[in-house]
């Protein structure tokens, strides 16, 4: 389970453990459901299953949809400039978040061309999920750098172990890419084989479509 640490609150209450958990289109914190006037109306919960634990962090932020919302007796939308202006607001990464299989994928060019890659490779699916979570968490980790106070060592160490992720997505890219090449080349060569061999049948399909559009038979 994961802990991120933010500015601690007063000591009283720095070892309070508190959770954010989000399970059948309900958010509760520290066990209490939230009402309906505690969460933007425009956030869509289908399908989502979260979960939050922070200690000590006085103005705590969480990511969902692409979008970022502080707890504050609710949830309230907030920009990332208002996340950076306050010192003591930590973004936490999510533990976990499974999209419905019915979700709407509309509005998402990307989750649209994962579902094709799906029934078409399975095994390039996979690695393009990966691709996307790791680029998730290196966005999660940006985040955490930028409000933390220079030159620390832990900032630092931090910023490594980003360095080295963007290495490790890097080399995933690229691998991935030379993948989908080769799908989009075999793909190519199909269309072009059928090409061919409607060039082959032009006639054939010219008359059978005039027979149609004309409401005659085969046989006239």
């Amino acid at each position: 389970m994961l802990f991120l640490w933010g500015t601690l609150a007063p000591m009283g209450l720095a070892q309070d453990t508190r959770t954010l958990t989000i399970r059948d289109g309900t958010i509760h914190v520290d066990g209490q459901k939230l009402s309906a006037d505690q969460v933007p109306s425009d956030l869509d919960l289908d399908g989502v299953t979260a979960q939050y634990q922070f200690v000590g962090i006085q103005q705590p932020v969480i990511e969902l949809n692409g979008r970022l919302f502080a707890i504050r007796n609710g949830l309230k939308k907030v920009s990332e400039d208002e996340v950076d202006g306050q010192e003591s607001s930590v973004i936490l990464q999510e533990i976990s978040a499974r999209p419905s299989a019915k979700a709407n994928t509309a509005g998402d060019p990307q989750r649209q061309y994962l579902n094709e890659v799906q029934k078409a490779n399975r095994a390039l699916y996979e690695r393009l999920v990966r691709e996307r979570t790791m680029e998730q968490k290196a966005q999660h980790l940006g985040r955490t750098i930028r409000i933390m106070p220079e030159h620390s060592g832990e900032r630092q160490a931090k910023i490594d172990t980003l360095r080295a992720l963007l290495n490790e997505i890097f080399e995933l890219k690229q691998e991935n890419r030379r993948r989908e090449i080769d799908r989009l080349e075999r793909e190519i060569q199909k269309l072009q084989r059928s090409l061919q061999k409607r060039q082959q049948m032009r006639e054939r399909m010219i008359q059978y479509r005039l027979n149609e559009l004309i409401g005659a038979t085969a046989k006239q």
